[in-house]
């Protein structure tokens, strides 16, 4: 299966439901805050971009220092 996130204009949206349902396409609604990243995340991100990240040279070295 995939997953196809969308956007569409709001006057297109009736025409694109008909279709989906003729092709048994199954729409999830998307909430707001599920399409930004979180705080964890961001911190994430600016680690990563600012090299603050360790290399995994071992994965259960990895695991046991979680």
């Amino acid at each position: 299966m995939t997953t196809l996130t969308i956007q569409i204009s709001d006057k297109d949206r009736d025409l694109f439901e008909r279709l989906a349902k003729r092709l048994n396409v199954k729409i999830l609604e998307v909430l707001e805050e599920d399409l930004h990243p979180n705080l964890a995340t961001k911190k994430a991100i600016s680690d990563g971009r600012l090299r603050k990240t360790k290399k995994i040279t071992n994965l259960d070295s990895f695991f046991k220092g979680l």
